[in-house]
């Protein structure tokens, strides 16, 4: 990424040309001499011992190629201070600055340029806009040139425009970076920041952070303080967000810290998110912890553990890694202690469940979780309407698998949301759910398969008041019948599961109590 023109051979330029305008004609020549109208319009005069020099419409051919131009100059040799007043323009090549005002102070190394402030580089497409600048050249006491553009007294601030190098492998050209900030720094040829405020734009994407970054020798503009980027598949967040340049060989976008991405389709959590674009689109993602091999120990923001919502799955794992060809997710890898929570059958959910059993989960050392579009919305993309929607093909849990869902009881008197559900539970070494809508269509399990479905009791008809002898008792009014508590089904945990081998996380259900044990078809 190549850096606004460096102007400091307009600086050198400014300076001879203001020693010049009180030295001979003959020793001007030598750094800047004007060019017609002329002399005519030079006057020079002293005041005490201050020596002024005075030029009206000055335009100077200097060394190099260098011209000047301004409505009016005028020169304070003695003081090392030169002053360009109104329509400053000096050009250099393709490089041009151009300015209301201009200021050079040879001592010092500094020049300072104010009013409609434009640096350009026309060949390399890079400019800085707007603003006050402060230029302090590289010297025999410095030796790296530092330029600050700063907003001016009326709160405009300044904007660059940085063109990466046309070097892409694919042909295509490389789209520049705009930067808006309270402050604009250069340090050399390579080094550039901004701070204030900052907001950044590259085609369809949109970048805000307290401060921006950007070095060649690192390849990359690092955003910092609530940084944040939106696309427009995508809004991700972080404490500390980098692009890589254009034209890398990656195309990647890093968060850290309190790294948050929220999309159409997906809202993935994370201490680090990792996005792999190609051709501008997002392709692939990678949420991981932060490992720094240097630390003794993790902050608790770096051991955050991934988690992805798509749809209404959960994933939690030390690693979650999603496939999203075309901005669209298709696959979402969960590996190392990875979990999967469905919340699809929360009208399942009862209060008399324990907390292991309130969601349909499945875990295993790495979950692997297919989505598919939904039928309805590619038939109504077809014909121009309607929203793209996913929903779960299947569900891969490989090592260490286990899983539990609810299905309806089979009791056909049992009130959802009130009655428990049946549940469902195996272990085995692969456990493989098949989808269909939100429903569980099919299972297969292999390897050391355990398992057991359990239904709750089963609802007894209530017995109806209505046909109760009122003649059999003294006042029928105040009668209130007692039922049986055996008819109405299980009313705590204990009548559905036996209280000491309650749902566990790593053992099949043992002991079911007045329940209907039974091996489901697809289990083998």
């Amino acid at each position: 990424m190549r850096l606004p023109p460096d102007p400091v051979r307009m600086a050198i330029a400014v300076s001879a040309m203001a020693i010049g305008l009180i030295a001979s004609p003959s020793e001007a020549q030598e750094g800047c001499e004007a060019v017609a109208p002329g002399n005519d319009l030079t006057r020079a005069l002293t005041v005490g011992e201050l020596r002024i020099t005075y030029i009206t419409n000055p335009h100077f051919l200097c060394a190099g190629g260098v011209e000047i131009w301004a409505d009016s100059a005028e020169a304070f040799p003695d003081r090392g201070y030169s002053h360009l007043i109104g329509n400053v323009r000096y050009q250099e090549d393709a490089r041009e600055l151009r300015a209301d005002d201009a200021r050079y102070f040879t001592n010092e190394g500094r020049l300072q340029a104010e009013g409609s402030l434009v640096i350009v580089d026309e060949a390399q497409g890079s400019s800085i806009a707007n603003g006050n600048l402060v230029y302090l050249l590289e010297t025999d006491f410095r030796d790296v040139s530092e330029m600050t553009v700063v907003a001016d007294e009326n709160g405009v601030r300044p904007v660059a425009v940085l063109t990466p190098p046309q070097e892409n492998e694919s042909g295509a050209e490389n789209d520049a970076y705009t930067v808006v900030g309270d402050k604009i720094f250069l340090l050399g040829a390579n080094y550039f920041t901004a701070v204030g405020d900052v907001r950044i734009e590259q085609d369809s994407l949109e970048a805000f952070a307290d401060s921006a970054e950007y070095d060649m020798g690192d390849s990359g503009l690092v955003l910092e303080g609530d940084a944040r980027v939106l696309s427009g598949k995508y809004d991700l967040v972080g404490r500390r967000i980098t692009l890589s340049a254009p034209g890398s060989v990656e195309n990647l976008i890093h968060a850290r810290r309190n790294a948050r991405l929220e999309g159409d389709e997906l809202l993935l959590t994370s201490a680090q998110i990792f996005l792999f674009l190609e051709n501008d689109q997002l392709e692939r993602l990678v949420a991981t912890p932060i490992v720094d091999p240097a630390r003794a120990a993790a902050d608790l923001e770096d051991r955050e553990r991934p988690e992805a919502v798509v749809e209404d799955f959960v994933l939690t794992a030390d690693s979650v890694e999603v496939r999203a060809p075309a901005q669209r997710v298709e696959r979402v890898f969960a590996s190392g202690s990875a979990r999967s929570e469905s919340h699809a059958a929360d009208s399942l959910t009862v209060d008399l469940l324990p907390e292991i059993a309130t969601t349909d989960w499945l875990e295993g050392d790495t979950v692997i979780v297919n989505f598919t579009e939904r039928e309805s919305v590619a038939s109504h993309q077809a014909s121009g309407a309607g929203t793209p929607g996913l929903e779960v093909e299947d569900i891969i849990a490989i090592g260490n698998a286990r899983s539990l869902y609810r299905l309806p009881p089979n009791d056909s008197l049992a009130v959802p949301g009130v009655d428990p559900p049946a549940v469902h539970y195996v272990v085995g070494n692969e456990i493989r759910i098949e989808m269909s809508g939100q429903q569980v269509e099919s299972m297969q399990v292999r390897g050391q398969t355990e398992g057991v479905h359990l239904e709750p009791l089963q609802r007894a008809p209530v017995p109806d008041t209505a046909q109760v002898d009122t003649l059999a008792v003294p006042d029928s009014s105040s009668f209130q019948p007692r039922l049986d508590s055996s008819l109405i089904g299980p009313q705590n945990i204990s009548d559905y599961v036996a209280p000491s081998k309650s749902l566990q996380l790593n053992k099949p259900f043992l002991y079911p109590l007045q329940n209907r044990p039974r091996r489901l078809p697809w289990i083998r």
